[in-house]
């Protein structure tokens, strides 16, 4: 299930509702796909920097009631400052995880994610993977995608969580928690989102938000596979 950024917006502002939301960083350069980090210290695009803020303006209601979480990672980091920056929050800090990142909960070995993940093979390797439900140097997906659910509603101490990650740790946790089927045609663009909300009555709903501020799902240069 996927819904807009106005239809996110109607339903977080329902009373007693609250969301964890996973955040894929907003548009970068190409990755060297012989680069190991995976793009660390690459920054955002200008475009990216533009629209991670437009993100932060549309959010700016729920300013005095988020928390902000970002993978380690440059252009997961500057995403989140430049949405908070939009939202108008303060002195804004942002703590950094790796397990959002790239030591995320699904990775059981990065040595042979890196070899499974190849650029040629990501997509049919994600698709694989997100299918079955096992993958060499991965953990269980359901199990991984629980520890995560976990992590984030810890700390879901207010009524918005933002998380800013990357594409396909949040089509993991999608395909995991409400069965959502990915494709190259309808992957996570950037600044797209996962939404976790959750209910007064203690019951949750998985969606994928499309927020619509790009159509990209490869960086700058890059070309949609």
């Amino acid at each position: 299930m996927e819904i807009s950024l106005t239809e996110f917006l109607v339903e977080l502002a329902k009373p007693g509702v609250r969301c964890a939301l996973q955040v894929r960083h907003a548009e970068r350069p190409r990755i060297d796909p012989n680069d190991p980090s995976f793009g660390d210290a690459l920054a955002l695009t200008e475009e990216g920097q533009r629209t991670a803020r437009l993100l932060g303006e549309a959010l700016a209601a729920f300013k005095d009631e988020v928390t902000f979480w970002a993978s380690p990672l440059r252009r997961t980091t500057m995403t989140a400052e430049l949405m908070a920056a939009g939202m108008g929050v303060e002195s804004a800090a942002i703590p950094t995880d790796g397990r959002i990142g790239n030591e995320t909960f699904y990775f059981a070995d990065p040595a042979e994610v890196l070899d499974v993940f190849k650029p040629e093979n990501f997509f049919n390797a994600c698709f694989e993977y997100y299918r079955v439900g096992e993958m060499r140097g991965f953990h269980n997906l359901y199990e991984a995608s629980d520890k995560l659910e976990d992590w984030l509603l810890e700390r879901l101490e207010k009524k918005l969580l933002v998380a800013t990650t990357h594409d396909c740790y949040i089509a993991a946790y999608l395909a995991a928690k409400n069965g959502m089927e990915f494709t190259r045609d309808n992957w996570p663009r950037f600044l797209d989102g996962g939404a976790t909300f959750v209910y007064p009555d203690g019951s949750k709903k998985h969606v994928l938000v499309r927020t619509g501020f790009s159509q990209g799902i490869c960086g700058v240069g890059g070309k949609v596979m």
